[in-house]
């Protein structure tokens, strides 16, 4: 890890709240990026225990200097939510499905498709 972020990169925790990425992880390792799971997502309008759990994860987020990135955002609701509690990004269907880069960049083009300009080639 300390190869490839001496060469620029930036290292990402993946699907962080499933399967091997746990707050041990966090303890072990340090990264610039943690993308949160979507399953946090799952049940977020009935279910008040999620909003407690996201808006932690982010706070924690916060104080080991990392970004947030929560994925699976498919409610207005929910990126309205995200956005309050601090959440620096948000990927889902809410913004577009899967699409061939060309039809990428004419979203992005167009406005329909907003991205970080770091990410932008």
């Amino acid at each position: 890890m300390k190869v490839l972020r001496s060469a620029g990169f930036n290292i990402w925790l993946d699907d962080f709240g499933s399967g091997y990425s746990s707050l041990n992880v966090l303890k072990d390792y340090q990264f610039d990026v943690m993308k949160i799971d979507m399953k946090f997502l799952t049940g977020f309008a009935s279910n008040k225990k999620t909003r407690t759990i996201l808006k932690n994860i982010v706070g924690l987020t916060k104080q080991l200097n990392m970004m947030s990135l929560t994925e699976g955002v498919e409610t207005k609701e929910q990126f309205e939510f995200l956005k309050r509690i601090g959440c620096d990004r948000t990927q889902g269907y809410l913004f577009s499905k899967p699409v061939p880069l060309e039809e990428m960049y004419a979203k992005i083009e167009s406005g329909e498709l907003a991205i970080a300009n770091e990410y932008m080639p």
